[in-house]
């Protein structure tokens, strides 16, 4: 994904890339100035919602990762940055260390156009004593891409093909990749396996002996992996190469490669799909609160929005911003989002970096 308007000042070993304003900050024009920390692409919208928010400037940093944006802001960087976008699953843990602000819904005039999921979602795992504390952006989900021209598109669409020696008759020996990322490759496999009710608290906690027919399952499939990779680029080179059939990724990343690789398709298992989506913060400690909730209603706006998701490759939560975007390979059904399961924390997070670093190095 192009990140055309990136800052590019590097923030020593705190993981962020930008510049960062401080909050309460003016621009040269007597502007306010919103400092967001998010991921790449989001700066692409910058010039539209300057455009409609006439007294806002924005600058864009991005961090490496959810758990490094909740670490900056922890150490205090909640008074420097006054919008702060990590995955869901991150969200609870900047309510819990009080560092996000109540959502003002008087400004949200687009929450309503959420999907219901994301509506849901905010009122249940963004909420805590009755205030909503983050507002679902953009989503994606993990599942399989296969290459179509090899793997037959009426074949059986189940996890079981990651980790199949042969489905239809077509040989997927050394042809199929896993994610290279503990979390997600530990809950597919235990989707695999059909371990659904270990998803169904707010962590997702295998038992003891689910834990180990996981780690033996990676493990005894291993050989059989062309590897563990997450990355467009090399996955796209591999379906171009002939060396790929089936990948399990995000759908963002397959709707990245369906655009390069024609005969690439993103399966809908039968199994329950694992969806994520980015929840923005406002901060605890932000001085542009009602400028900075202002931003992300345009995040969601039907015009912004859809522009964004197009720069991005990622579905909007905004179902009228859904409606605005022509690319195909970003097209869906809002029925697919019924019965998915958002990402949560993993109850013995330790544990399972450990048992995936025994199955990397197995």
């Amino acid at each position: 994904m192009v990140d055309r308007r990136q800052f590019i000042k590097a923030a020593g070993a705190t993981g962020v890339t930008g510049m960062a304003g401080l909050s309460g900050c003016m621009g040269g024009s007597g502007a306010t100035t919103v400092s967001i920390l998010t991921w790449t692409g989001y700066d692409a919208v910058n010039d539209q919602i300057e455009e409609a928010l006439e007294d806002v400037t924005l600058e864009v940093s991005v961090a490496d990762g959810s758990a490094n944006m909740f670490s900056t802001v922890n150490a205090g960087g909640g008074e420097e940055y006054d919008i702060v976008i990590p995955n869901n699953e991150y969200v609870p843990r900047f309510i819990d260390a009080d560092l996000a602000a109540p959502v003002d819904m008087d400004v949200m005039t687009n929450f309503d156009a959420l999907y219901p999921t994301f509506q849901s979602a905010a009122e249940g795992q963004f909420s805590d004593g009755g205030e909503m504390y983050g507002l679902p952006v953009q989503f994606g989900w993990y599942a399989y891409g296969y290459d179509s021209s090899v793997l037959p598109e009426d074949h059986d669409h189940s996890y079981d093909v990651l980790f199949s020696e042969e489905v239809e008759g077509v040989d997927l020996t050394g042809s199929i990749t896993l994610y290279d990322g503990y979390y997600k490759s530990i809950m597919a496999t235990g989707l695999a396996l059909g371990y659904t009710e270990a998803f169904e608290g707010d962590t997702v906690s295998f038992t003891d002996e689910q834990l180990t027919n996981i780690e033996e399952t990676l493990i005894d499939f291993k050989p059989n992996l062309l590897g563990f990779i997450h990355d467009e680029e090399t996955l796209t080179q591999d379906y171009q190469n002939g060396n790929l059939i089936a990948s399990f990724a995000n759908r963002s990343t397959h709707v990245g490669i369906m655009n390069d690789v024609e005969s690439v398709e993103f399966s809908q298992p039968a199994e329950e799909e694992l969806t994520w989506f980015e929840g923005a913060v406002v901060t605890a400690g932000s001085e542009n609160k009602e400028a900075a909730f202002e931003v992300l209603n345009e995040y969601i706006d039907p015009e912004t929005g859809a522009e964004l998701s197009e720069n991005r490759n990622i579905m909007n939560a905004s179902q009228d911003a859904m409606d605005n975007i022509e690319t195909e390979s970003l097209q869906i059904e809002p029925e697919i989002l019924d019965g998915m399961i958002p990402f949560k924390p993993a109850e013995r997070d330790d544990t399972w970096i450990e048992m995936f670093e025994r199955v990397k190095n197995a």
